[in-house]
């Protein structure tokens, strides 16, 4: 059973055996879901790891390494581009967890520069497009050598902002983002990314599933799954 966001928490049928959860909830709909089956997978969020297993890429991790390819290849003026987390109970925008992992890991380096760090409200091609012309214009000269992108879909609209103002990708500013998409490789210059494994985390999903419903596995597990940057050229070690 295939159950969309706009068809509401309560088209749900009350005796499935469990479901995987793709997308944000409110507490409201979490314990709904709870009412109906303790067994459920939250595919890259986390809401209650004490009532749900979930799969999700390792975000922090990847923005760790990300910043340690930075700082190898000499970069210390280093950017961060991305969206925010929208909560469903409060109906606001918070911090998301690339960026509180991004500001985490700059600040134990020492890096960290608050006028680096550009943010909206979507991970979409406009978003990123508007923030860099933004930075461009606020920072001039003193624009950072690398960014780290939120998301393929940001960055794309963050190339297309530096190469209108003929900022040269990577020799004046490099790139780096999450995701891999299909159309990472045939912009200009194709994106330095990481790699989300998709089939994985569905995979991955599945078992978890399996495991609470045919084994009976009632203790809760988080699954953080780690990811390789696909080396192109807007970023070169």
């Amino acid at each position: 059973v295939v159950v969309k966001q706009q068809d509401g928490i309560n088209n749900i049928p009350n005796d499935i055996s469990g479901f995987i959860a793709v997308g944000g909830f409110s507490n409201k709909e979490i314990k709904k879901l709870h009412e109906i089956t303790e067994n459920g997978v939250f595919i890259d969020s986390n809401p209650n790891p004490d009532l749900f297993d979930s799969i999700q890429p390792n975000t922090p991790r990847i923005t760790q390494k990300a910043i340690e390819y930075f700082v190898e290849s000499g970069h210390t003026n280093i950017g961060f581009i991305g969206g925010t987390y929208f909560n469903h109970d409060t109906n606001t925008h918070e911090k998301d967890i690339r960026e509180i992992s991004f500001r985490d890991y700059m600040s134990k380096l020492n890096l960290l520069n608050d006028k680096n760090i550009f943010i909206g409200t979507k991970l979409s091609v406009d978003n990123g497009y508007e923030l860099t012309k933004k930075a461009i214009e606020d920072l001039k000269e003193d624009l950072p050598t690398a960014f780290f992108v939120a998301s393929d879909a940001i960055a794309i609209g963050v190339l297309q902002a530096l190469n209108e103002n003929n900022i040269s990708i990577p020799q004046r500013v490099s790139i780096i983002s999450i995701n891999n998409i299909d159309i990472a490789k045939y912009v200009s210059p194709p994106l330095s990314t990481f790699h989300i494994d998709i089939p994985e985390l569905w995979k991955t999903s599945i078992s978890l599933l399996s495991e609470q419903i045919i084994e009976g596995r009632k203790c809760k597990k988080t699954v953080l799954l780690n990811s390789e940057l696909i080396l192109r050229k807007s970023f070169v070690l």
